[in-house]
């Protein structure tokens, strides 16, 4: 019966990672037709790929079933294409398309002048604020990781004497620790995104497959972990990475309902 639970895990876990091979692909070709990566939050996309690293690091540490690290190995692969495809878009592509100002005839009206100023000045606040808290998102990762390792390692064992169990070792708890974080990253990650759309009030250049696909990739991703057993010992390792996958589905529907909304 076990093996068969087995079997059915990995035969999940690929589900869920054909989900996530090509959840990507509707927002990179959305921004591939539109010439623009401005739909997607900075903060969003730095944030996962800082989640996918400490994802496989604490994935391979701990010793977690192969569906597992495959998954977070594309993670990386897949949110590192669409990151360098939104910087590209944002600031190269964005810099040879730069329109010459020509000269404004001395009857210009200035109010058709000023707004296209006044749109360009928010743009430049709004990218700002999304790099702003990119930066936040990865300097808070990196905090949480040191401080939670710092903890755990000076963390006592439980009673006294040599019949007590030892302490985890040093391993077990750095995989732990980056589980943790990385589940913190993951279900942070989409906040911006949702601020982001509620301020324009628009999912404008989003693509909804992106968290169709993520919804369904996050579901399956847990349940191939969860038909293996209920057993709390069994399912103890596996918490971060549950709760990095399950938690996001909630923002994953707010996100889905703003789509419905604008």
């Amino acid at each position: 019966m076990e093996s068969e639970h087995v079997w059915l895990s990995a035969a999940i876990g690929y589900l869920s990672l054909a989900c996530w091979m090509v959840v990507m692909f509707p927002q990179i070709v959305l921004n591939y037709r539109r010439r623009s990566g401005e739909g997607v939050s900075l903060a969003m996309m730095v944030a996962w790929v800082v989640g996918d690293v400490l994802n496989i690091a604490g994935a391979l540490m701990q010793g977690l079933v192969m569906s597992t690290v495959l998954i977070a190995s594309y993670f990386l692969l897949v949110d590192s294409t669409l990151l360098g495809q939104i910087f590209y878009y944002r600031v190269v592509y964005a810099a040879h398309r730069a329109p010459k100002t020509p000269a404004a005839p001395a009857d210009a009206d200035a109010d058709a002048d000023a707004r296209p100023a006044a749109a360009a000045a928010a743009a430049r606040r709004a990218t700002r604020l999304q790099t702003a808290l990119a930066v936040v998102l990865s300097l808070l990762s990196v905090a949480l990781l040191v401080a939670m390792v710092a903890a755990l390692a000076g963390a006592p064992a439980a009673g006294d004497g040599p019949e007590t169990d030892p302490k985890l070792p040093a391993s077990q708890l750095l995989a732990q620790a980056m589980g943790t974080v990385s589940a913190v990253v993951y279900i942070m990650s989409y906040v911006p995104q949702a601020i982001q759309n509620y301020q324009r009030q628009s999912c404008d250049g989003l693509s909804m497959w992106l968290f169709l696909l993520s919804l369904l990739g996050n579901t399956t991703y847990a349940l191939a972990i969860l038909v293996v057993s209920l057993d709390p010992e069994y399912l103890a390792p596996y918490v971060p990475w549950l709760l990095g996958a399950l938690v996001p589905c909630l923002i994953h529907v707010v996100i889905l309902y703003q789509f419905y909304v604008y």
